[in-house]
């Protein structure tokens, strides 16, 4: 064999080795319609994994956020903060055992844990540090040609974003906000869903969101105020799929309930089966660092909260598949 042939058969496999590590590392990053994700809930020392099915295919915006926020640990050890029978609030409070033990014990003393363990402050954080992807605005900008005057297309003006002006809030994948979002066989608010919920707010404001990359939308403030608050519907629930984005579905609805069987066993077996006295009620401030919104009662507003007695920990929320 020739001293080229050799060099040729040397770059042949070389290129196919870069061609072959480009496929994959590529593969790696391919988004699909239906990513998935495994949450690890932890209740009387015994933990329970729910895997879950994410639409991207119908809520982009939503499961792209989500997926950040779990991808930066931000959903791990918190706690279900707000507990009612048909929905588990979580998202926005650690868990510390020491100190749910002692508040947890009665009146709003509660309340000062809630203070204590918020994640309001690192949600802000993240979002300014760039780890979450915006798509809701405050303003655009607008498009201008080589010249500087402003395009216009069938007499209106071209926006186009300009991240100066990004919130660090989701916009709303719902109906009664964006209809054109939502597609044939969009998800229910029933049981086994995970929704993406939103303190309602006062605000008549409007914003700019970005249902696709080639779309610029207005639409109201109030509808596209989530930060990083889910629920976990686990029974009837008043939060329609029209005002609540209802991004994900358990894989095996038979995993959640023996979870939810488990926790309401402990409840009936503790507290008697009216389960009175399982909760403590506090009065809450969320959407402390509202800077958007000038109405009053937007920022520091007040929620009632009932929390279990006996933590519900979220142990882990991992996303699975891209």
């Amino acid at each position: 064999m020739t001293l080229n042939k050799i060099k040729k058969i040397i770059a042949g496999t070389a290129l196919a080795s870069v061609v072959a590590f480009s496929a994959a590392a590529s593969a790696c990053t391919i988004e699909t319609a239906h990513p998935k994700a495994r949450i690890t809930f932890e209740f009387d020392s015994k933990e329970y994994v729910v895997d879950y099915t994410l639409y991207r295919n119908m809520y982009p915006q939503t499961v792209r956020h989500f997926i950040e926020l779990s991808r930066e640990g931000f959903y791990d050890n918190t706690v279900i903060h707000d507990y009612s029978s048909g929905d588990w609030f979580t998202g926005g409070y650690s868990y510390n055992a020491e100190q749910y033990a002692q508040y947890s014990s009665g009146g709003d003393t509660m309340a000062d844990y809630f203070a204590e363990n918020s994640k309001e402050n690192l949600y802000y954080s993240l979002f300014n540090d760039g780890k979450l992807t915006p798509s809701v605005y405050s303003n655009t900008d607008f498009k201008k040609d080589k010249n500087g005057n402003i395009v216009y297309e069938d007499n209106n003006p071209v926006r186009v974003i300009n991240n100066k002006f990004a919130l660090p809030t989701l916009m709303g994948e719902f109906t009664n906000n964006i209809k054109q979002v939502i597609t044939n066989g969009a998800l229910s608010a029933e049981i086994g869903c995970l929704k993406m919920f939103y303190y309602k707010k006062e605000s008549k404001s409007k914003v700019y969101v970005t249902p696709t990359s080639d779309q610029i939308i207005q639409a109201d403030y109030k509808n596209n105020c989530a930060t990083s608050v889910f629920s976990v519907q686990v029974g009837t629930s008043s939060y329609s799929a029209t005002e609540y984005c209802v991004f994900a579905q358990a894989d095996d609805i038979d995993d959640l309930t023996d979870f939810t069987k488990a926790v309401n066993d402990y409840y009936d077996n503790t507290y008697g089966s009216d389960n009175s006295g399982y909760t403590v009620e506090s009065t809450v401030f969320v959407d402390t660092n509202e800077s958007f919104s000038t109405e009053e009662g937007d920022k520091n507003t007040e929620r009632k909260f009932k929390a279990p007695k006996t933590p519900i920990i979220i142990k882990s929320v991992k996303i699975t598949k891209n």
